[in-house]
């Protein structure tokens, strides 16, 4: 019995956690997060790999990372912040966020995806990694992601797959 009280503990926690977020300097209430001051910021992904709990991509970080369109920087720790929002919005899903606040952290969160909605967007150029997002859609040869810091604002672009790694969660 005591498991599973644990367990519908843990369900309300999650379930409160969306639903409630942080008060900005002007009053607004800001989107739901969990920031990078839980003690657990750098484990979790690869113990999620040891037990195979991956899946083909999970429509709800996708739909988290959606609610978020339009917001100011919103995970409160300075420099870019694409990182950050993705281990936001994966800890909002109940998964362990990236290994680091480095976009390339991405690239080794999980299996390599096929660019289906949930799945990690790493956006590579001749020096590696530089961007990190949410696949939300995907349109055939293009896919469309959501991420942070992007014009110093959550934004949604469309990228060619060729351009793009993707992780799934």
């Amino acid at each position: 019995m005591k498991p599973l009280r644990a367990s519908l503990a843990a369900i309300f926690a999650l379930g409160c956690l969306c639903l409630s977020g942080p008060t900005y300097a002007n009053g607004r209430a800001g989107p739901a997060i969990q920031t990078a001051e839980s003690p657990a910021w750098n484990r979790g992904a690869p113990a999620m790999a040891a037990h195979g709990m991956w899946s083909a991509g999970s429509s709800v970080v996708a739909e988290i990372a959606n609610r978020y369109v339009g917001a100011a920087k919103f995970t409160g720790l300075p420099g870019a912040w694409c990182a950050d929002a993705a281990s936001a919005w994966l800890r909002a899903a109940g998964k362990p966020p990236l290994a680091s606040r480095m976009a390339s952290a991405a690239l080794s969160y999980g299996p390599r995806g096929s660019g289906v909605p949930g799945d990690l967007a790493v956006f590579m150029g001749r020096r590696g990694a530089y961007h990190v997002g949410v696949v939300v859609a995907s349109l055939g040869d293009r896919v469309e992601v959501v991420s942070g810091n992007w014009g110093h604002r959550v934004g949604r672009a469309v990228a060619s797959r060729r351009s793009l790694i993707f992780v799934r969660t």
